[in-house]
């Protein structure tokens, strides 16, 4: 039964996602013709296929907190490629992903199109030309959204945060947002630490969908921290944004009982 819910659920994602890009390709047409923002129509664009995903993974979602509104500048803790679907869901925005993202099937060339930022913590170099892509694409259309661990982790706490993509907010002293991800699974699914986050070379990406997929229901908490942060000096923003964020981070538990 696991394997039928799981083929039928990904047949569909494909046939929604190819059939909602299609939509968003073809009106997409009409701001580059006439030089207009994109934005808004791709933030329709991603809250509508986060809301199919939703539904299609059977997400039950949970907010706590109040969204911001944009133009902002985000943290928050990464446990699995599916952090985009309530952050899509809840805020107009767009991320800084790392590179091997993009060869991920579908998923990558779609948040490609979508105008995700991609950095190379390969080269060190890299994160100079990001901060810079950074300060020209916070608008009132879009807020930043920055996962400063550097990777993603199954959720028992939130890694350290890097500073390295944190220049931009502390050189031009903006206030920083925080939100916190946890996930858990329906008793009798396997643990969301193993079905839901993402993480470590365990499994190549097709071989985590396939064992999300046969997960029955994934419920969601996104919560919003109360107060922003701000700091000139990033390491030092680094280290209070990491404490906000584990102050309302729930860490990922087994199953909901």
């Amino acid at each position: 039964m696991r394997k039928i819910r799981a083929t039928l659920r990904l047949i569909g994602l494909l046939i929604f996602t190819l059939t909602s890009f299609s939509i968003y390709a073809i009106g997409l047409v009409v701001p580059k013709l006439f030089r207009l923002p994109y934005e808004p129509w791709r933030n329709q664009f991603m809250r509508s296929w986060s809301r199919g995903v939703a539904i299609i993974f059977n997400m039950k979602m949970t907010v706590k907190g109040t969204p911001p509104q944009s133009p902002f500048f985000l943290v928050s803790n990464h446990l699995s490629y599916l952090d985009i679907v309530p952050l899509f869901l809840n805020l107009r925005c767009t991320f800084v992903a790392k590179k091997a993202v993009r060869s991920w099937p579908m998923l990558g060339f779609m948040v490609n199109a979508v105008g995700v930022i991609f950095v190379d913590r390969g080269r060190r170099g890299d994160v100079k030309r990001v901060n810079e892509v950074l300060s020209q694409s916070m608008n009132k259309y879009q807020g930043l959204i920055v996962f400063p661990e550097g990777t993603s982790s199954g959720g028992e706490e939130v890694l350290p945060f890097h500073a390295s993509l944190l220049k931009y907010p502390a050189s031009a002293e903006i206030p920083v947002h925080t939100a916190a991800i946890s996930y858990r699974t329906k008793e009798g699914d396997e643990p969301a630490r193993d079905s839901v986050c993402f993480f470590g070379a365990r499994h190549s990406f097709p071989q985590h969908v396939w064992k999300l997929a046969q997960t029955r229901r994934v419920y969601c908490t996104i919560r919003f921290g109360e107060q922003t942060v701000q700091s000139a000096n990033r390491k030092e923003l680094a280290a209070k944004l990491r404490d906000k964020v584990q102050d309302i981070f729930e860490p990922t538990s087994p199953a909901l009982q």
